[in-house]
């Protein structure tokens, strides 16, 4: 079996490091305050926070997993949203009766499916969903918590609730949990600069709503310390240099670096080839020309000023707006840049950390270098 994992949840064994991150976002919701992590796409926030909750379980918090990404309306969002909550609760039959009698606007209610395992849903009482029930559902988990009892609900994809009727529906959510005593919430995406946007930004409702925790690379050591041992799991050995080739090769990214090894090691098992510094730059090209057709799709879609931007960033993705950088890669005006960059952050091509703009996909980074 192949000893890395890509693609989904990482847990144990294929997890790794992130102990100090795990440690803050443990300590801050279990000294009762609210997070909100940022992270560009494929650090592995998911799989860190998932992470966190089993240990906070392990402290007796009861701890929900809620993604806005389904969410299309309120009403799915209320009926998501009650499920999850219930899901999380030990005793399904009083779980439900506290809904009946906290929200007005639905009728919970238990059935049993063809094996005879309960499932939760709930009908509408009324034809359109009012403010008052929205509050309700939004008060429901501090209805349910108690000081003994307490939760913690995780809310991934948090921008999407832009969604739901904009900034009204932002702030009262944000008038509701405010005054949550039992009930702590870590609130992530993978849109960054929207949900930095909605933190940061004085002139939004969630403005200093939780404490900010932004989470970057891997620490290079222990990194090459896992790949080393993964390898060795299956008998493969590779020494320092090449795991410092592989992490390189994967722009650094978690996500990546797990799939550019697991690239080696299929075909390192199938070939009983060591591992060398062309069969990673082999490995490298190899996920390159199994993603040309989408890569291809990519790139056309965008404007002619924004594949010149793309090649501008396969080079620096620092000082962007600067004359030199203008002038280095005969762009023009800065508000061009500005709007072209707007789009590529929009769409998740291009990421922003620590100041520097960068290709968020490693492999994409390589195919424009190669055809662009």
């Amino acid at each position: 079996m192949n000893p890395f994992s890509y693609g989904t949840i990482v847990r144990s064994p294929y997890f790794f490091n992130r102990h100090d991150e795990c440690r803050r976002i443990v300590s801050t919701l279990s000294g009762g305050n609210n997070l909100v992590l940022f992270a560009p796409r494929r650090f592995g926030k998911t799989s860190l926070v998932l992470r966190a909750l089993d240990e906070l379980e392990n402290e007796n918090y009861t701890c929900i997993y809620f993604d806005f990404m389904p969410v299309y309306s309120r009403e799915s969002f209320i009926e998501s949203y009650s499920k999850a909550l219930i899901a999380g609760q030990s005793n399904l039959q009083l779980a439900i009766k506290a809904v009946s009698s906290f929200v007005k606007g639905i009728r919970p209610k238990l059935v049993f499916d063809q094996a005879g395992n309960p499932e939760f849903s709930i009908d509408f009482t009324e034809n359109k969903i009012n403010e008052k029930t929205l509050g309700e559902i939004l008060d429901l988990p501090e209805h349910l918590a108690s000081p003994g009892k307490r939760f913690i609900i995780v809310l991934d994809e948090f921008q999407e609730i832009n969604k739901l009727n904009g900034e009204n529906f932002e702030k009262l959510f944000r008038s509701k949990i405010q005054h949550h005593q039992n009930v702590n919430y870590l609130f992530l995406g993978s849109r960054t600069h929207l949900l930095n946007d909605m933190f940061n930004n004085k002139g939004r409702a969630f403005y200093n709503a939780a404490m900010l925790m932004q989470i970057g690379p891997l620490p290079q050591e222990e990194t090459i310390d896992f790949l080393i041992s993964r390898f060795a799991s299956s008998g493969i050995q590779i020494g320092q240099p090449l795991s410092l080739l592989i992490i390189e090769q994967a722009g650094n990214i978690p996500y990546y670096i797990q799939l550019l090894a697991a690239e080696i090691w299929q075909y390192v098992i199938n070939s009983t080839q060591k591992i060398d510094k062309e069969l990673v730059i082999k490995c490298a090209e190899k996920i390159v020309d199994l993603k040309s057709d989408y890569y291809y799709e990519l790139y056309d879609k965008q404007s002619s000023y924004q594949k010149k931007l793309l090649k501008a960033l396969v080079i620096s993705g620092e000082n962007l707006f600067s004359s030199g950088y203008t002038k280095q890669f005969r762009l023009t005006a800065a508000s061009t840049t500005q709007k072209a960059l707007a789009g590529l952050i929009e769409s998740g091509i291009v990421e922003k950390t620590e100041g520097r703009y960068f290709i968020a996909d490693p492999f994409f980074k390589r195919f424009i270098t190669r055809y662009a």
